[in-house]
């Protein structure tokens, strides 16, 4: 894992277990010097049409996929790069319905090259969040 530098952004992914500890949600939180603030938060019956896409980032950020379980307390922090991704992809298909289209989502957030994801990302955290959120979901779904 690296140190990161004083102007990066970092992401917090706090894993959310379910009572009966069989599955979780999960909390994403932006870490900016001393700031959080809340990206997105996921209860556990949404949450596993997001695996992937957390598993992608853990792995990414330099965690084993295997750490990604009901029972880990720690947060995980994740690098700008793939919190960013996970973010894009949570807010972008967290309300969308249909299925073949959050996969198309997912995908395209995936695809993005780094300095377009950034773009979206600070495109979808601005006053204009709504806008971005639907300008981004007819880029990537194509619907």
């Amino acid at each position: 894992m690296s140190v990161p530098s004083v102007r990066e952004r970092r992401f917090e992914l706090k894993l959310q277990p379910t009572l009966a500890g069989d599955g979780w949600g999960f909390r994403l939180s932006e870490t900016f010097g001393d700031t959080k603030e809340a990206v997105a938060k996921v209860d556990a019956a949404r949450a596993t049409q997001f695996r992937r896409a957390v598993l992608e980032a853990v792995a990414a950020s330099g965690y084993a996929p295997g750490a990604v379980s009901p029972s880990r307390c720690r947060p995980f922090n994740l690098q700008q790069g793939p919190g960013v991704r996970l973010a894009l992809t949570v807010c972008a298909s967290l309300p969308v319905v249909k299925p073949l289209r959050r996969r198309a989502i997912a995908e395209g957030v995936g695809a993005l090259s780094p300095e377009e994801a950034l773009y979206w990302y600070s495109r979808t955290s601005g006053p204009e969040r709504g806008r971005a959120l639907r300008a981004l979901r007819l880029l990537l779904a194509d619907d």
